[in-house]
């Protein structure tokens, strides 16, 4: 028995074993990307191609999904949820939204109402919870919910999944099929057994065998219609999701099951051919993943056909032979000290111990670094947020109010989008949790806004990033800072502070807050832990936060400190801490910043658009004054520029935008960076800047032709 066996609750109870590991070190050693968003990835066309045939089985009329890869259980669950609402949304604007859930364990209600708010107030409200299969499927049939999901299908009769599936298509009721408690080892999915499939496929780490994070859900094509056009294609998103540790073990493990044995001859050969061919697995990507994502790659030039990827490199293969591309996007964060890190071969792969409990070496780390008492292991940024809610709700329990800053960006499942202020991104999956309100710490009424709640005294937690990532690269003025800290001393609410950008040394210290408030009492750190290998994550939280959430939900916080318990992720963390400080990656980061600012600002401080050019450390953006750029590229200006960079015939560098903010580029480059590719950077992006209205279309022609005749 490993050390990741401890809990029942884990999802990650096999271990990453010495074959995985092995698997994983020729991935470094070859140099095979971890993940880049420049790139339609093989691995990500293969395993949705698989997926798509496995869950058809010996159908004579395969019926189309598209896969959607994220990293947990929990966030293929949001996920599917989310699919399902947004159609309704659109198609029943004015109908309330029910969901029927079928769960014997109660697990998703432990999750989604630790608290027992119930059905308006929960932290994922408009469920209601079955745990009799008989009373659920009479609710279905007398109530007409908006739509079913059904957990433990393994557990349910094929006959009697057909009658409610039917049912509920003859009523237009949305349909979702948990099988991520399901036994891939033991005949396949229980949708390929079924004569009538579900509108949406939920499967979780049960895809890997439960050794790396994996999630999947699959969304029939009339359901992922809302998604399938240039306005929506991003409307859900994971950072990690199509990343080749956690897709090359799902795809390793898959074909090893009995379904894959029984599969037409032709999905290998699919397979194999985006293997050996960029434009195959393109293709392949189109037809089970997102079209519309696939074609917004393909015309910005951010498809690229990736070689390899090394330090603060992409090569890529060209017509003209191979290029090396600066990646100054750092996959938004993610990469600490370079794509493929070789030390990690060494100091983690070789030296890794299945029976050595790293967990808790992190846990004491962590603690001499921060002074935080507890680490709970989360595989993303979003899975980091929801456990920080969810602790600080329990922790003040019966203080309901989380406050939020207008700006922030908490993720994008349903429990962390109640840290995320924009609208657009939440209005389409409503209902969300009622009791979230926003402040504005940059205008004048950010204090009045934030004493009015507090002074009904039901505020819980105020959760904010000392610098907002997604929101503009903007720091958080110390001015309200420290207003919060006096606050907290009189109001005695929980200070959760959002690491999950810019933590890991990015800013010049291990964390940003360090040094700006004090206060704190939870802290998120996100993506950079995994040092761009692995996929690992977690929430620190005081003792106090610990001790007061065990008093309210004991079972909620065992949960929560194990689901995502994997020793191999924290000795890549380990590693990623120990190897920031060996490099001096804090310092490098303020020195090499501070160079990118000055000679940003000098290169470009002429051109009237340039609102501001802003940041610490290495994570730097600029802003764009919308009146003073041309009318016709004023909703694109972000997006033209980041495909008239990765496309410079002297120097291809990607950036990091977002199709959302098109008056913004961020910078934030694996933190290796040298002073010398900083320089060329800047070159590369102040040549976009100049090249006039012209020169930002023509990468866009040139690419949409290129893509429609199949060069890439």
């Amino acid at each position: 028995m490993t050390m990741d066996t401890a809990s029942q609750y884990n999802f990650l109870s096999n271990g990453f074993g010495a074959g995985d590991v092995e698997r994983l070190k020729t991935h470094v050693r070859e140099r095979v990307p971890f993940y880049v968003r420049m790139q339609i990835s093989s691995f990500e066309a293969r395993a949705a191609c698989l997926l798509h045939a496995l869950v058809n089985g010996n159908r004579p009329d395969p019926q189309a999904f598209h896969a959607f890869f994220c990293s947990s259980t929990s966030e293929s669950i949001s996920g599917a949820l989310k699919v399902v609402r947004h159609n309704h949304f659109v198609r029943r604007p004015n109908q309330p939204l029910v969901t029927a859930v079928y769960d014997p364990t109660h697990w998703l209600q432990q999750m989604f109402d630790p608290f027992s708010f119930g059905v308006d107030e929960a932290l994922v409200p408009g469920l209601v919870y079955f745990d009799d299969f008989d009373r659920f499927c009479a609710y279905a049939r007398e109530q007409s919910p908006s739509s079913l999901l059904i957990r433990y299908a393994d557990q349910i009769s094929s006959d009697s999944l057909n009658d409610v599936i039917r049912h509920a298509a003859e009523n237009e009721i949305f349909t979702i099929l948990d099988e991520s408690t399901t036994d891939l080892s033991a005949g396949g999915p229980v949708a390929s057994r079924l004569k009538c499939l579900p509108n949406v496929i939920a499967f979780g780490e049960n895809l890997a065998d439960h050794k790396i994070p994996a999630g999947c859900f699959l969304m029939s094509k009339p359901i992922f219609k809302v998604w399938d056009n240039v306005k929506d294609y991003n409307l859900h998103s994971n950072t990690w999701g199509g990343n080749s540790a956690s897709l090359s073990t799902m795809l390793t493990y898959l074909q090893s099951t009995p379904g894959f044995a029984d599969l037409p001859r032709s999905v290998a050969d699919s397979m194999q051919q985006a293997v050996e061919s960029h434009p195959a697995a393109t293709k392949l990507y189109e037809t089970h993943c997102s079209p519309k994502m696939a074609t917004m790659l393909n015309i910005s030039g951010l498809n690229k056909n990736i070689r390899s990827a090394y330090g603060a490199r992409i090569t890529t293969a060209t017509r003209r032979g191979d290029e090396s591309v600066i990646d100054a996007s750092g996959t938004y964060g993610v990469n600490l000290h370079g794509h493929n890190p070789a030390d990690v071969v060494d100091a983690v792969m070789n030296d890794h111990d299945e029976n050595h409990d790293y967990w808790a070496d992190l846990q004491t780390r962590v603690q001499e670094k921060t002074g935080f008492a507890h680490v709970i292991p989360a595989v993303s940024g979003a899975t980091s947020t929801e456990a920080a809610l969810t602790m600080a709700l329990l922790a003040s329990a019966p203080k309901k109010k989380i406050v939020a800053l207008k700006g922030g960006f908490g993720g994008k499942t349903l429990i962390s989008l109640i840290a995320t202020s924009r609208d657009r991104f939440k209005i389409p999956f409503g209902p969300l949790y009622p009791h979230i309100h926003y402040v504005d710490p940059f205008g004048d009424q950010g204090k009045k806004e934030l004493l009015d709640l507090l002074a009904t005294d039901d505020v819980a937690v105020v959760i904010l990033e000392t610098v907002q990532g997604e929101g503009g690269v903007k720091a958080c003025p110390q001015e309200f800072l420290d207003f919060l800290v006096t606050q907290k001393k009189e109001h005695g609410f929980f200070i959760a502070i959002d690491e999950i950008q810019t933590g890991m040394y990015r800013t010049g210290r291990f964390l940003n807050h360090q040094g700006k408030i004090a206060e704190t009492d939870i802290v998120l750190m996100g993506k950079a832990m995994s040092d761009n290998v692995f996929p690992v994550s977690a929430t620190l939280v005081t003792d106090q936060v610990y001790q007061r959430a065990s008093e309210t939900n004991a079972a909620a916080v065992e949960r929560y400190a194990n689901m995502y318990r994997c020793q191999f992720g924290a000795h890549m963390a380990l590693h990623a801490i120990e190897a920031g400080e060996t490099l001096g990656l804090a310092d490098h980061a303020k020195v090499a910043g501070e160079h990118f600012l000055k000679r940003l600002r000098a290169k470009s401080g002429d051109l009237k658009f340039v609102k501001e050019v802003r940041g610490e450390g290495l994570m730097i953006g600029i802003e764009f004054e919308e009146s003073k750029l041309p009318r016709l590229l004023r909703g694109s200006f972000g997006g033209l520029i980041a495909s008239r960079c990765v496309n410079d015939a002297r120097q291809p560098v990607l950036v990091a935008f977002n199709p959302d903010k098109p008056f913004l580029i961020r910078f934030v480059p694996p933190l290796c960076i040298t002073i010398d590719e900083i320089d060329a950077v800047i070159d590369t992006f102040v040549r976009a800047l100049r090249s006039g209205f012209v020169g930002l279309l023509k990468p866009i022609v040139v690419n949409t032709v290129n893509s429609k005749i199949g060069r890439f």
